[in-house]
């Protein structure tokens, strides 16, 4: 959704221009020819305030979930009229015709506009309709009908406008003022901050978050965006605009996708302490068995996936890594011949799902949790085989 006022000024103007023609007896002469060529003059405001209340909510369709707002946006502003008396100035000496001026407002997409707003211009209360009436591709939005202005001299007229907007995701605001300041307030926690200008000041905590947005023309080439209007394009006057997007920094897609990174890990982890095992009870395992391993293994991801999907996170990762470490100790004992180991590694991998857990919760500080645990990992696997003579096995192996 993204939203920007601009006030329009369509003229004709008529003016004559020298021609050459033959008359009957082939003879050239000078004419005079009349010609009227319309244009529009496109005015930014030098002032714009917006004010943003916003409400934020979870939608849901099936198993997914997506947020959505509700806006409250009242809108404030000025137009300064020099701008018009400089193009009668530039036109002198010919004849311009002003039609009706009306002040457009684009909206990226108009079904977010939930009731019919009014605007107030310089006390006078008039009705918008939809449509802006602006050429190019940014057709949507609303556009209202203003009284004839003031030819005779400069001035400056107030506006103002309160609009209810519905939108998902993300909302932005075109900042097509000299001086353009935006204040925004919403009760979602999570903000990611887009546009061509980060907010000069801004507040996020666990209620929700507040920012500030100032911009001058300077900021942004908004007359080159008036020049490419005038031209029939005024789709880009939108490009220029700051706002946010609703974020869900660790929802349990996200969750499950972390610990899918994980599983590499956890794998080979197992098979390193089996191998262990093997060697250090003198065991055999076979290959099948390391195998079966692997895949009880990843069956907790998509355990973990499909669960996530009809119960909360937590819930569905208790399941998922009881299930797992529940078949896997008692395969361990089954492979190893002891109870005893079987449930020493059901517990090795019970802790380990805790810690990833842990991880997977700390959204700033997960991929510093995740380094310290395979730094201890490797660092407690070096300290047990620290005095293992590996070259014996190999002696042995060779007798064998």
């Amino acid at each position: 959704m993204r939203i920007g006022p601009v006030l329009t000024i369509p003229y004709q103007l008529t003016y004559n221009i020298k021609e050459m023609v033959k008359d009957k007896d082939g003879k050239e002469r000078e004419i005079l020819r009349e010609v009227t060529d319309k244009d529009t003059l496109y005015l930014m405001p030098t002032r714009l305030d917006i004010t943003s209340q916003l409400n934020s909510a979870l939608r849901y369709r099936g198993i997914y979930d997506v947020p959505v707002y509700t806006s409250d946006l009242h809108v404030t502003g000025e137009f300064n009229t020099q701008a018009l008396l400089d193009r009668i100035a530039d036109t002198k000496n010919k004849q311009i015709r002003w039609e009706k001026p009306q002040l457009a407002v684009m909206v990226r997409d108009q079904r977010g506009i939930a009731t019919p707003p009014s605007l107030q211009w310089n006390g006078t209360t008039l009705a918008f309709k939809p449509g802006n009436n602006l050429p190019g591709s940014a057709s949507a939005g609303m556009h209202a009908k203003l009284p004839d202005l003031d030819l005779t001299q400069s001035q400056r007229i107030p506006f103002q406008f309160d609009v209810a907007l519905r939108g998902m995701r993300s909302m932005n605001f075109a900042l097509l003022a000299e001086n353009s300041t935006v204040k925004l307030a919403a009760n979602w926690p999570h903000p990611s901050f887009s546009g061509e200008l980060l907010p000069e000041t801004r507040d996020v905590n666990d209620s929700g978050f507040h920012a500030v947005w100032q911009a001058s023309s300077f900021s942004y080439n908004v007359s080159g965006a008036l020049e490419q209007c005038r031209q029939g394009e005024c789709s880009s006057l939108l490009d220029r605009a700051v706002g946010f997007d609703l974020i869900q920094p660790v929802d349990v897609y996200q969750q499950s996708e972390r610990s899918i990174k994980y599983a590499a890990l956890f794998i080979i982890l197992t098979f390193v302490v089996l191998i262990l095992f093997e060697l250090l009870k003198k065991l055999r395992v076979h290959p099948v068995q390391y195998t079966l391993v692997g895949f009880a293994l990843l069956v907790f991801y998509l355990l973990l996936i499909s669960l996530s999907e009809h119960i909360d996170f937590l819930r569905a990762y208790g399941i998922a890594a009881l299930a797992s470490t529940s078949l896997l100790t008692l395969y361990f004992a089954a492979i190893l011949h002891s109870r005893k180991l079987g449930l020493l590694l059901g517990a090795g991998l019970a802790g380990l799902y805790t810690l990833l857990y842990i991880i997977l919760q700390a959204e700033e500080n997960a991929l510093l949790m995740g380094s310290v645990l395979i730094f201890a990992v490797l660092a407690l696997l070096m300290v047990a085989t620290r005095h293992f003579d590996w070259y014996a096995l190999t002696t042995e192996k060779d007798k064998g």
